[in-house]
């Protein structure tokens, strides 16, 4: 929590300068700081658009995503109805190339992958920047009170006691990349989350 979220908020308004009323694109918004982000953005007052797969379509909007693009089905610059002021890149590639073409002018594209080309910034009037994470005291803290309050939430998976941490360890191993062409399929396989965290309850 404290890497995933202090990046997301970093992302968000230490270089991204979002304010209030600002469209806002999250590539990546189901992922750990993906979904920091979301909540983060939807709670100071920005209209948030994510890309994701359309399977977290409904995670998203419930976290407070107003639009998901589908990214196996749709080019987000080809869907969006609006330029945006800022995006926030958890992906990288190809994806940071095509987002210059739904920024305005002005605005700021933070990436937490790769860095982003200064003289593509400079040639559609925006700034672009590569984040890298600087902890600090005072947003932990704010973010603490946020989760305690219950204004964002993390994204939990599985919940296991204990006494159960070999079957917790089972089941991620599960979910790892097969080797040799191998993979597992059935009911089970249609069952398993495709993010969130495995948590071991303690007390």
């Amino acid at each position: 929590m404290p890497v995933a979220s202090q990046t997301a908020w970093q992302g968000l308004f230490t270089h991204g300068h979002l304010e209030k009323g600002q469209p806002i694109l999250i590539h990546g918004g189901a992922g750990a700081v993906g979904a920091y982000a979301v909540q983060l953005a939807a709670h100071a007052g920005a209209t948030v658009i994510a890309t994701a797969s359309g399977d977290d379509e409904a995670y998203l909007n419930s976290i407070g995503a107003g639009g998901v693009i589908d990214y196996r089905e749709a080019q987000f610059e080809k869907v969006l109805r609006e330029k945006v002021d800022v995006v926030f890149d958890l992906v990288g590639g190809d994806t940071q190339t095509r987002s210059f073409l739904v920024l305005k002018e002005g605005g700021h594209l933070v990436s937490a992958t790769q860095p982003v080309s200064q003289e593509e910034s400079a040639k559609h009037r925006m700034s672009g920047v590569m984040m890298r994470l600087a902890p600090s005291g005072d947003v932990l803290g704010r973010i603490g009170r946020l989760l305690e309050e219950g204004t964002i939430r993390p994204d939990v998976a599985t919940v296991y006691a204990l006494q159960d941490a070999a079957q917790a360890w089972k089941d991620i191993a599960e979910k790892l990349p097969r080797v040799h062409g191998l993979s597992s399929s059935g009911p089970e396989a249609a069952r398993r989350k495709s993010h969130g965290k495995i948590v071991l309850r303690v007390s």
